[in-house]
Formats: structure tokens, sequence, C-alpha cells
């Protein structure tokens, strides 16, 4: 804060000065000052950017006001406020097109698909990363391809095309390594670990974890050093080793913490709940969830919500609440759906046809079996990939035939659909749910 004001009182003193010299300011020098503060200090940075679109619009200087409103996107989504950063993108977008300024449109193009991805909203997402990825190539951008290329391959990931992913990836690997930038091509190594982990191959996937960990540790990049510590985590999770899954998770939460980075810190409590749930800490594991879900709705995350919500409702699947946890697996398969989320919606699609046989209800299960292998038949896996693991549900614990004997004995239960409530509404629900789990939990860390 006491930074905020420094920079405030110079600025605003500068001006007057400049003003009673008649000086012309210009906001170049704001402006990079506020690309500089963006990951560290976002707040201060939006300050800046915001003092410079006023001294650009003083100047009716086009160009100048589209940079301007591009880091105003983009200290907004540093923020998690991703719904401001769009519209302040897309006023920079118009800005530059108006212009017919090639790299100004891919830079807004670029920015505006990153935020539709934390949206979740993958359609448009795709939309402007194919249109910044044109553009690069039309300048012939060598660091721009790479960027391009990686973000089309993140599309390609949540939709299941494996294989399609991990040729993007490498790609982009290539041209961020053509044009010396380390901190991309370790980015793009950590990309395709995820690949391989979510194929089912752990140990390529950590090979490559392990590639990028080395460079972000050296470079002592925290928001980065988070998001691949948990995804190491996670690995070791699903190997059975518990205590050095906790270790990583612990380094990784903390890490986000430390830097205020909300999404590293969503995916770290998410891994964390499951690691807690595989250790039988269901109380624990549930606070951890929810603490999760809280910031999902707190910064619009949808991608991140619709994994909490799926954990959530697999969770309760394996406490047989089979009706209540069909409530969140439906609404996590809305925003998978929405988001193209191919393995996603495999997982959901298979616990829910489990669920609703185990209810009794074979009508609903057999409709669900059919929609997850469909579901399954549209999902690419890499080609030297063996994809070994299956889909986490929570019927791998208990077999379909017993959940068959089990619902019939149950008798039917009806299931509330929620389907028909607004999204905003649907979401101020979780909030207030977790919100009252904050005081629960007996393991922190």
């Amino acid at each position: 804060m006491k930074f905020i004001c420094c920079i405030l009182f110079i600025s605003i003193c500068t001006i007057y000065s400049a003003k009673s010299q008649n000086i012309v300011l210009s906001a170049d020098s704001l402006n990079q000052l506020a690309q500089e503060l963006q990951e560290t200090n976002a707040k201060t940075s939006l300050v800046l950017s915001k003092m410079a679109l006023k001294i650009a619009e003083s100047k009716s200087d086009s160009f100048s006001m589209a940079q301007c409103l591009v880091n105003i996107g983009l200290a907004h989504y540093y923020l998690s406020q991703f719904d401001s950063a769009v519209i302040s993108l897309k006023k920079s977008y118009r800005f530059y097109k108006s212009r017919n300024s090639a790299a100004g449109i891919s830079i807004a193009a670029n920015n505006l698909g990153m935020v539709y991805y934390q949206l979740g909203n993958i359609g448009m997402a795709e939309k402007y990363y194919q249109i910044s990825l044109d553009n690069y190539y039309t300048e012939n951008d060598t660091a721009g391809m790479a960027l391009g290329l990686n973000n089309l391959a993140m599309i390609y990931e949540i939709r299941g095309d494996y294989n399609k992913a991990v040729r993007f990836y490498f790609l982009s690997a290539e041209f961020e390594r053509k044009s010396g930038n380390a901190m991309g091509e370790c980015q793009s190594w950590m990309s395709i670990g995820n690949v391989y982990s979510e194929s089912g191959n752990i140990a390529k996937g950590n090979e490559f974890y392990q590639k990028s960990l080395t460079y972000f540790t050296m470079v002592n990049d925290s928001q980065n050093l988070s998001l691949v510590l948990s995804n190491i985590g996670d690995n070791f999770r699903l190997s059975g080793n518990y205590s050095e899954a906790k270790k990583y998770l612990s380094r990784a939460s903390a890490l986000a913490a430390e830097c205020n980075y909300d999404i590293g810190l969503i995916n770290a409590q998410i891994y964390y709940s499951k690691l807690l749930n595989d250790e039988n800490k269901p109380d624990s594991a549930e606070y951890y969830l929810f603490e999760a879900l809280n910031r999902c709705v707190e910064t619009d995350n949808n991608l991140l919500a619709c994994e909490a919500l799926m954990q959530q409702g697999l969770v309760l699947s394996g406490k047989k609440q089979y009706s209540e946890a069909n409530q969140y697996l439906l609404n996590a398969y809305e925003f998978a759906v929405q988001m193209q989320y191919a393995s996603a919606i495999e997982s959901i699609l298979q616990q829910l046809s489990d669920n609703y046989s185990a209810l009794g209800n074979f009508k609903e299960a057999l409709k669900y079996q059919k929609m997850a292998a469909n579901a399954i038949s549209g999902v690419k896996q890499p080609e030297e990939i063996s994809a070994n693991r299956k889909p986490e549900t929570a019927s791998t614990k208990e077999s379909v035939t017993d959940n068959l004997i089990k619902g019939v004995s149950g008798g039917l239960f009806l299931i509330v659909l929620m389907s028909a409530v607004f999204f905003y509404t649907r979401m101020k629900h979780y909030k207030k749910i977790a919100e009252s789990h904050t005081s629960s939990g007996e393991e922190r860390h």
C-alpha cells in the first residue's frame, strides 16, 4: 500500500510539473513499469496502467490506449478478476483491429484466449488463440508462434485429443528454443508432462516435470513452481507414495499462498484433498476441497470449479451418498460439457451410471453408460502412450454388480436436478457451503 501511494504521489507531482512547463507526457514509462509488476504486484500494476490510460486518452493516442488496456486486462487476470479482464482486453482488441495492427491484434487476442480459458469458455478461447496464431504466422514472429501453438495444445488437451496436444506442445518447445525463451520452453515441458500423466504414463510425465522443475527452481519462479510441484505430488499419490505426495503438495500450497497465486493454490488444495481421501481422512479432505471450491467461486474459475465439483461427487459416491453425489456430478458435467473437457466428461458419466445403478434407476444408469462409451471413443491418446489408468471413479473400489444389488434393496431415490438453476445462483450456493466448512478440517499444511 505504501508503495502504491508513493507511486501515485510521484506520478501526480510529475504530471503537474509537466503541465506547468507545457510538456506533453507519454504513458510509455508507466506502461513499462506496469508490465514489470504484473506478476509480482498486480494491484500496483493495475493502478499504474489506469494512470497511463488517462494520459493516453488526454492525447487521443489510440495505440497507447490499446497498450494500456492490455496491461489493465492482464492486471485483472493476475488478480483473478476475469470478467473485468475480458472487458479491457476486448476494448484493446477493437482498437488494434481498427488500426489494422497485426502485432497488437495478436497480443490482445492471445490474452483474451487466456482469460476465456480460465473462465471455461473453451470455444471462445480457441477462437482468439487461433486469431493470435494466424497473425503471428503472418508477422513471422517465432516467439509468438511458440505461444500460439502452446495455447492451442491446451485446447486439444482438454478435449482429450492427446496425440495432437503432445505434437503442438513439442512444436511450441522447439519454437521457444529457437527464440531463446528458456522459460517458455520449460512451460511446454511441464505441459507435456501433464498430457503423459493424464494418459496414465506417470513415469514419462515425471520425466518432463523434473526438467521444468529444475529450471523453475533456478529462476525462483514461484507460480510455475507451485504448479509443477502439485503435479508431481499428485503423481506420487497415484503411485501410492503418500509421504512424498504430501511433501510436494504442501510446498506447492505454501508457494502459491506466498505469491497470492489463486490458480496454483486451488490446484494444490484439490490434489491435497484427494490425498487425504486416499489416506482415509474424509473430514480434512472435505475441508480442503471446499476451500478450493470457495476460491473458484470468488475468482469465477470454471475450469477448477469443475474439478472440485467432480471430486466432491466422487467422494460422496464412495460414501454411498448417491443422491447428493449426483447433484455435484451433474453440475460438474455442465461445466465439463461447456469446456469440452473430455477426460472429466468420461469420469463423470461413468460415475453417474454407477450411482444410478446403485439407486436402482437402471434406465438412467444405461443412458449414462452409453454416453460414457461415446465419450471414451472420442478421446484420442498419444501414439506412444498406453493409457493404463482408468478414469478415477468411486466404482473402482466397489463393483457395479454390488451396486445393483444394494440399489434394488435400498429402494428408488429421486434426484433433484439442478440444471434449471442459473450458474450464478448455483455457484453462490456452493460458496455458502464452502464458507460453512472453513471452521472444520483437522489437518492443515
